[in-house]
């Protein structure tokens, strides 16, 4: 069986041939290809996408594969707060705007009355990323834009173009609007009328396992045999955590790319009890939650520190591949380059560097900004012990877990052993499982899932390490006051 796993992420647009040999249970990527895509700022603080690209490197890049490939199904996968505008003919009338996107910071405010209202609703916390600020947003400066239209995120867009009608997956619905009751799943009241719109203006919720087919024109179009099936895929986060845990509600799942998380599964929906509302629940699928949060700064801080430094990407692997330095040697680095979604963190502050000393170098300043954001990250788990969520494991994927450096230094701030999947592409596990349970027998599915905790290697923390980031970690939460 080949699957066709998409992923379509802030950065780029990913496209794999995943060739299943269901007999022997071996798993095989037979190509991959990538399109990079263009960031629009058509104003400051804006960060937008535009459909019509996107749609131009999807159609060329599965016309590549498929005139290459034999394609069984496609499986999708899309990042979350997306929200994209269009008519009632699917036609998009705005870019799409992204979570880098900032012009709906200020129109948070009008819900902060309801902020833990909705919270307790949604999972939700007051973040200007999501998609209910910027409907408010658009409703006070462009007025007539919402009339007679369609409110869509990535993962609707896209269905809208493979299926001829928007349908989005419960958990890319959860973690992008705002919108979705996390305990009824479906739209929920209050946050429709705070926006004031229908939810004839939203999109179809189904499972991430709902299956249907790729209409005849597009199929044509794109090289497919006809009826190829399309399963509708989780959120990219969320089909990371459910490849890296395999399903099991006892592991944590970090990634780390342009932006990062920590997330684990629990079986109902649980909030932080505090008003800090330090993390988020989202649906995932099959009456199971992620409990967790991401952060907006995380590889973008690196990107954006190499390109001051003028330094060139191919050094990372000199720094980050081998054991990480002493903290006391590496600055202490507030990472908050872009507004974070952690919603009580001090908004005054943005990327700070304290302790730079004559002996400070660009390793232990690109060092800093990784310690800065897994402390961002170890806020999120803090938070989930003091309401009663824990987790015997990490294991933790996306492109900065490459580098074994910075696993151990995971492993050394948290004080425990964190699994990396060897062999195996993790940004593809979770379109696997997907795809075995719609369309394999439960027997394949089990030996796959065996074959990946066959195949992950674990790392213990560094003791000295560890004791000097608990004193660092300490210092870095009474500068943001937390």
């Amino acid at each position: 069986m080949n699957i066709a796993a998409i992923d379509l992420g802030t950065t780029n647009i990913k496209i794999s041939i995943v060739d299943i040999d269901e007999k022997n249970c071996e798993v095989k990527i037979l190509e991959s290809i990538n399109r990079r895509l263009t960031a629009y700022t058509p104003v400051p603080n804006a960060y937008e996408h535009s459909p019509l690209e996107i749609k131009g490197h999807f159609t060329e890049m599965l016309q590549h594969l498929s005139h290459r490939y034999n394609i069984d199904v496609l499986v999708l996968s899309t990042y979350l707060f997306a929200t994209v505008i269009v008519d009632r003919m699917l036609n998009p009338l705005t870019n799409i705007i992204t979570w880098i996107d900032e012009r709906a910071n200020r129109y948070v405010e009008l819900i902060r009355d309801k902020a833990y209202e909705l919270y307790r609703r949604t999972g939700c916390p007051p973040i200007h990323i999501y998609t209910l600020p910027k409907i408010l947003w658009l409703k006070h400066e462009r007025i007539d834009l919402l009339y007679n239209t369609l409110i869509l995120d990535a993962k609707s867009l896209l269905t809208s173009w493979l299926l001829g009608y928007p349908v989005t997956d419960l958990s890319t619905a959860s973690g992008t609007y705002q919108m979705l009751n996390i305990a009824t799943l479906n739209w929920d009241s209050l946050a429709l009328e705070i926006a004031g719109i229908d939810e004839s203006q939203l999109p179809e919720l189904k499972e991430a396992y709902f299956i249907d087919i790729i209409s005849e024109r597009v199929s044509r179009e794109l090289g497919l045999k006809p009826k190829t099936p399309l399963v509708l895929g989780l959120f990219d986060g969320g089909s990371m955590v459910y490849g890296l845990s395999r399903g099991r509600s006892d592991v944590a799942a970090i990634n780390l790319g342009t932006s990062a998380m920590l997330r684990t599964i629990v079986n109902r929906p649980v909030l932080d009890s505090s008003p800090n509302m330090v993390f988020q629940t989202y649906y995932l699928m099959d009456g199971l939650w992620l409990s967790g949060g991401a952060i907006n700064n995380a590889g973008i801080v690196v990107e954006h520190l190499l390109k001051l430094l003028n330094l060139d990407f191919d050094i990372l692997s000199k720094i980050f591949g081998i054991d990480p330095p002493d903290p006391n040697q590496t600055p202490l680095i507030i990472p908050l380059l872009y507004p974070e979604r952690l919603p009580n963190l001090p908004q005054s502050i943005r990327l700070t560097i304290y302790r730079i000393t004559p002996t400070t170098s660009y390793e232990h300043i690109l060092w800093g900004s990784i310690e800065g954001t897994l402390m961002l990250l170890k806020l999120i788990s803090e938070s989930l012990h003091v309401n009663g969520v824990d987790y015997r494991e990490i294991v933790v994927g996306g492109g900065l877990s490459q580098y074994t450096g910075i696993v151990k230094a995971i492993a050394s701030l948290f004080n425990r052993m964190v699994g990396v999947v060897r062999g195996i592409d993790t940004s593809h596990l979770g379109h696997i499982l997907l795809a075995l349970r719609v369309l394999s027998s439960n027997r394949v599915r089990n030996t796959f899932v065996s074959l990946v905790d066959r195949s992950i290697e674990y790392l213990e923390p560094l003791t000295t390490h560890y004791i000097h980031y608990l004193k660092k970690f300490t210092e870095f939460k009474n500068i943001l006051n937390i």
